[in-house]
């Protein structure tokens, strides 16, 4: 592919990569040095890891957040240092564990919004510095609760050990699925842990089958190719308005503000010109359009 890339990749990450492992080498196949992602997943967590590439990158705040949709499987009667069943042993339940219909119906108590308390382990800042950072350090610190909305957790029994349970989980951005599963063992007075995790969707977003990214597995440049959304088709969560007449479009390409010709609601809204290129982000304050992220090159 000649020129920039600009766009949105939807990736399908495998376990063992980081997210930045995936961005690096995103990096290398394209050639192209601005590449983010959005939604961090564990090396422990497979699914859905959108990258954007060149100015895209700009546009990364404006991309859907939530629902995330996961999916996997949690183990009950152990509680370790990372919430996950990789982590440091902290306890083990020696008594019985509870019986299915309770563990449903815990796990349904915990649908809604609630105070949770990220990880230790989690890439939440305290006192400006990770929590990942400072456990690795030795040093125990624990984060102030995020209320979170969890609008779907549901839970079944495994046929091949009592203690293993499949789940699928709706949640709000900013939720920790391994805390879930974590408030999940504690309601029920035995400890939870993840055993793995995979995130299916991010509201309409899901990863695409050709973009499997892992440790022994990438997709070649061919398949970045056709698999990616250029800028005038990234699935943006402001409202389109589209600018009509050159002279419309000169002014938000160079940062003035103009009446707005459509009759769109207060906020952030994507900007396109005639042709739907999209020209960048604007926000919409009492029937007025100012230029808040403006793409230098229109083509789209």
């Amino acid at each position: 592919m000649s020129g920039t890339w600009d766009g949105l990749l939807l990736i399908d990450k495998s376990s063992g990569p980081t997210s930045h492992d995936i961005v690096q080498r995103v990096r290398r196949l394209t050639g192209e040095r601005r590449v983010g992602h959005t939604g961090t997943l564990d090396p422990l967590a497979t699914g859905l890891l959108p990258v954007m590439l060149g100015r895209a990158t700009r546009l990364a705040r404006f991309l859907p957040q939530s629902p995330k949709h996961y999916e996997g499987q949690l183990q009950l009667g152990l509680t370790t240092a990372t919430d996950d069943v990789t982590g440091e042993e902290l306890a083990r339940c020696t008594g019985p564990l509870p019986a299915p219909p309770e563990v449903v119906e815990a796990a349904t108590r915990l649908q809604g919004q609630y105070p949770q308390v990220p990880p230790a382990v989690s890439a939440r800042k305290v006192g400006g510095k990770r929590m990942y950072r400072l456990a690795r350090q030795g040093i125990q610190v624990e984060a102030p609760p995020r209320q979170v909305d969890v609008s779907r957790f549901e839970v079944a029994p495994t046929d091949d050990d009592p203690a293993v349970y499949d789940f699928r989980a709706e949640v709000s951005s900013g939720t920790y699925v391994r805390a879930l599963i974590r408030d999940l063992g504690e309601a029920l007075g035995c400890g939870g842990v993840m055993v793995t995790l995979r995130r299916t969707a991010i509201a309409g977003l899901r990863p695409s089958p050709l973009l499997r990214f892992g440790s022994d597995h990438f997709p070649d440049c061919d398949d970045l190719v056709s698999q990616l959304s250029p800028l005038g088709s990234m699935p943006l969560e402001p409202p389109r308005l589209l600018l009509s007449g050159p002279d419309a479009v000169q002014r938000f390409v160079t940062g003035v503000a103009q009446p707005a010709t459509a009759a769109l609601e207060d906020g952030f809204c994507a900007v396109l010109d005639s042709e739907e290129h999209l020209l960048g982000v604007g926000e919409l304050t009492a029937g007025v359009i100012r230029p808040k992220v403006v793409l230098a090159d229109r083509s789209g």
